[in-house]
C-alpha cells in the first residue's frame, strides 16, 4: 500500500515537472527549488527503517529455519530457558517486552542486581509453566507473546505446535561457556536488530586479554581446584570435563587453575574420600549447600576439616549476579577474573577485581554498581535453615 501510494505521488510530481519544461524550457523559475538527489544519510536510514519492517527467517541455535515478525512488531516476548534470561536482559532493546519467564532464571541470581538491571522484573509472569518445564498453553497464549524462545529439545515439547515462532537457543556440541553465551548475545541480537559491535563477543575478547596479561607473571606452582556442582541429601556431585551441563573445567583452564576432577566426564556423584585423595587448594560450590555450610563443617555425614581447602579457608560459592557466573550467562566473563583473584591474588586482588566488575557493568549493562551491590555478588551465600 505504502509502495503503491509512493509511485503516484512520484508519477504526479514527474507530470507536473515536464508540463513546467514544456512553458518555459529555457529560463528556470528562480522560485522553483531543484529537485536534489536524497542523501545517503536518508538513504542508509530508509533502507535501515524497510529492514526494520520486514518479516525474516533466522537459524536458529538448534539449525531449524524459523521465520519471525520483522522487528518493529516485536513487542512481547516468553523465555522458557533461564540462563538465556541473564543474556536477554543486556541485549534486547526493552526489557518490558519481557512478558513471560521461567521461574528457575531466579534460581541462581541475585535478586539485588536483577531488580537493578529489571526494575519491572516483579511483574512477569511466572505461572504458565511448571516443574520439568511443562507448559500451561492456554496461559501462555494469554500472555500474547510474539516470539518464545526455548532451550533444546525437552523444552520444545511444551511449545512445539503453539502456532508461533518458537527459537531454539540450544547450540549443539559446544562447550566453551565463551561460545555458549555468545551465540545467544549474537542471535538475540540478530531476531531484535541491535547493533553487534558490542557485547560479550567483545567482552570476552578484553577477559581473554586480561587474563593473558595477569597469567604470564605467574610463578608460582599452579593451583588446584574442585567445584561442587551440588550437594544435596547425601550425594555430592562435582563438575568434571566441562559438558552441556557443566563449564567448570574451561573456566579452570581459561584461570590457569587444575581440576581435580578432570578425569570425570561431566558431571559425577563422588565420595568424601575421592575428595580427600584429591585434596584440593581451593573449592567453588555451584548450588544447594553454600560454601559457608562447608566452611561450618556441619553437613551430616561429610567431614570437610581434613581438607587442605578447609583448612585454609579456601572455599567460595560462585558469585551470582544475573545468574551464576559458572555457566554461560551474561557476566560469565568475569568468572575467569574471579577465580584468578582467589587463586593468585598476588597477581590480581580483589580490589582490582571490584573495579573490573564496576566497568564492565557500565560498559554492558549502562549501570553503577554501589559498593554495596558488588560485595551482594562476591559475598558467602547464607546457610537456608
Amino acid at each position: 500500500m505504502k509502495r503503491n501510494l509512493f509511485s503516484i505521488i512520484l508519477a504526479a510530481m514527474l507530470l507536473l515537472s515536464m508540463v513546467g519544461c514544456g512553458n518555459n524550457a529555457n529560463t528556470p523559475s528562480a522560485q522553483e527549488p531543484s529537485q536534489a538527489a536524497p542523501s545517503s544519510d536518508t538513504a542508509t536510514t530508509d533502507t535501515a527503517t524497510e529492514k526494520q519492517n520486514e518479516a525474516r527467517v533466522i537459524t536458529d541455535l538448534g539449525g531449524n529455519q524459523v521465520e519471525i515478525p520483522p522487528v518493529s512488531e516485536i513487542d512481547k516476548i516468553v523465555i522458557i530457558s533461564p540462563p538465556v534470561t541473564s543474556v536477554a536482559l543486556e541485549a534486547i532493546p526493552d526489557k518490558n517486552m519481557i512478558v513471560g519467564l521461567n521461574p528457575r532464571a531466579f534460581a541462581f541470581s541475585n535478586p539485588a542486581i536483577m531488580a537493578k538491571l529489571y526494575p519491572n522484573i516483579k511483574d512477569v509472569d511466572t505461572t504458565f509453566i511448571g516443574d520439568n518445564f511443562a507448559v500451561n498453553t492456554e496461559a501462555l497464549l494469554k500472555l500474547e507473546p510474539d516470539i518464545i524462545l526455548y532451550y533444546g529439545e525437552m523444552q520444545k515439547k511444551g511449545v512445539a505446535n503453539i502456532g508461533l515462532p518458537i527459537i531454539d537457543f540450544y547450540p549443539t556440541n559446544i562447550t566453551d561457556p565463551k561460545d555458549v553465551a555468545t551465540s545467544w548475545d549474537n542471535l538475540l541480537r540478530e531476531i531484535f536488530g541491535v547493533d553487534n559491535s558490542v557485547g560479550l563477543e567483545t567482552e570476552w575478547k578484553t577477559t581473554e586479554q586480561k587474563t593473558a596479561e595477569l597469567l604470564k607473571n605467574q610463578t608460582s606452582e599452579t593451583k588446584s581446584a574442585l567445584c561442587v556442582f551440588s550437594n544435596m541429601g547425601g550425594s555430592l556431585v562435582v563438575s568434571g570435563n566441562s559438558a552441556t551441563d557443566t563449564y567448570a573445567q574451561n573456566f579452570f583452564d581459561k584461570a590457569g587453575i587444575r581440576n581435580v576432577a578432570e578425569e570425570i566426564d561431566g558431571t559425577a556423584e563422588v565420595s568424601m574420600e575421592q575428595i580427600y585423595k584429591w585434596n584440593p587448594d581451593m573449592i567453588i560450590v555451584f548450588h544447594n549447600a553454600p560454601a559457608k555450610a562447608i566452611l561450618n563443617n556441619n553437613i551430616e555425614g561429610q567431614d570437610w576439616s581434613l581438607l587442605d581447602a578447609w583448612k585454609n579457608k579456601a572455599v567460595y560459592d560462585v558469585p551470582q549476579s544475573t545468574y551464576a557466573w559458572v555457566t554461560p550467562c551474561a557476566d560469565s566473563p568475569l568468572m575467569p577474573l574471579w577465580l584468578i583473584s582467589k587463586a593468585y591474588p598476588e597477581l590480581y586482588s580483589e580490589e582490582a577485581l571490584r573495579q573490573d566488575i564496576a566497568a564492565y557493568y557500565e560498559r554492558l549493562h549502562k549501570t553503577t554498581l554501589t559498593d554495596e551491590e558488588i560485595t551482594s555478588i562476591l559475598a558467602l551465600r547464607e546457610v537456608k535453615k
